[in-house]
Parts: structure tokens; C-alpha cells; sequence
């Protein structure tokens, strides 16, 4: 399960919950500052992995299922960085997310990309691939991504490589991509100068 939600662009985080959710509709951004440490933003729905299961095999939840949804849902609203995390039925999650992040770590909660640093400086955005059996799992449960991620960058960066559908200009001050299927993979590399 881990596998597929880190491929389903997301990957588990720290909560028992969100580990088991994969982003559905959503707009997400990442944020960052001249020395590297960046604000996560997430807001939108989500699916949780077995409860798709479920009701793809059994055409629905128990209602005890479904309590213990909502339980889970107001626990995971305590966690640093989450604003909102609301069941609101059939498995899914109504999940408003903003969360301050120190260079080198990652975002606890409904993490979309993996950010990395390497000895080099080189920064690395990106979500990991995923092979086609995960991919048919994830469209054996009926999911269906529809999501914008943008990520901001300061002054002082300098990209080196990107796959972003959208840059800044007039109009957009960051790089942008339209997530429409799990097989949509943002990547941006940059460095930041001193």
C-alpha cells in the first residue's frame, strides 16, 4: 500500500490516514525561500486506498467502516500543518493542508512530491515513477486524478531543468503542471545561490 500511494503522487506520511490517501481533486503548491526551507500547501480531495478497495469489492462501507473513517479524519485534523481534514463519505477526505518546512525535510501530510537536495546543491522536485501494475490497480479503483501543482521559487534560483506545462511570465509567477492522470510526473531541478 505504501508503494502505491507514494506512486499514486503521493507517498505515505507519518499518520496511519494519510498514508493510505491519494489525492483525487486538488491544487498544491510548493513555496520556496532563498535558503531552501519552503511552505507545503494542499487543498482538495482525497481518497483513502481501502476504502476504495472496498467498495470497488463489497459496493460499499459499513457504517461502523465509516465511523471509523471519520474518527481517523478528525484525529489527522490535529497534525502539524493540517488545516482540515474532513470525511465527507465514500472514503473520501475534504483536506486543506499548509505546512512550514525546514531544508532537507519533508512535508508530514499528503506529500505530492519528493524534494531532495544533492551535495552538489542541486535541488530535485519530483514524483517517482510508477510501473503499470500500480498503474492498473490505482485505475481498477475507479480513481481519478484531477489536480494543479505550482511551485515557487525565489530570486536567487537558477533552473536547470524542468517538464512544467507552465512558467513564470506576466501573468504566472510560478512553474505550473496540470495533473490529470497517475501517470503525470512534475520534475523541476534548480540550485539556489547564496
Amino acid at each position: 500500500m505504501k508503494r502505491i500511494s507514494a506512486l499514486a503522487i503521493v507517498t505515505v506520511a507519518a499518520l496511519g490516514l494519510t498514508g493510505c490517501l491519494l489525492p483525487e481533486k486538488f491544487e498544491a503548491s510548493v513555496n520556496f525561500k532563498p535558503d531552501g526551507d519552503y511552505t507545503y500547501k494542499y487543498e482538495g480531495t482525497a481518497v483513502h486506498f481501502l476504502a476504495a478497495a472496498a467498495i470497488r469489492d463489497k459496493g460499499g462501507l459499513p457504517a461502523k467502516e465509516e465511523d471509523a473513517l471519520k474518527r481517523e479524519g478528525e484525529k489527522a485534523a490535529k497534525a502539524p500543518g493540517v488545516r482540515k481534514m474532513a470525511y465527507t463519505g465514500n472514503g473520501r477526505f475534504d483536506v486543506q493542508i499548509e505546512e512550514a518546512v525546514k531544508i532537507g525535510r519533508q512535508v508530514s501530510t499528503l506529500k505530492i512530491f519528493n524534494i531532495s537536495r544533492g551535495k552538489d546543491g542541486v535541488f530535485l522536485l519530483a514524483v517517482p515513477p510508477m510501473k503499470e501494475k500500480d498503474r492498473d490497480q490505482l485505475r481498477s479503483l475507479g480513481i481519478k486524478v484531477n489536480g494543479k501543482a505550482e511551485v515557487f521559487l525565489p530570486g536567487n534560483a537558477k533552473v536547470l531543468e524542468h517538464n512544467a506545462t507552465g512558467t513564470p511570465g506576466l501573468l504566472s509567477k510560478s512553474y505550473s503542471w496540470k495533473i490529470g492522470a497517475v501517470d503525470d510526473r512534475p520534475m523541476i531541478k534548480f540550485t539556489l545561490t547564496q
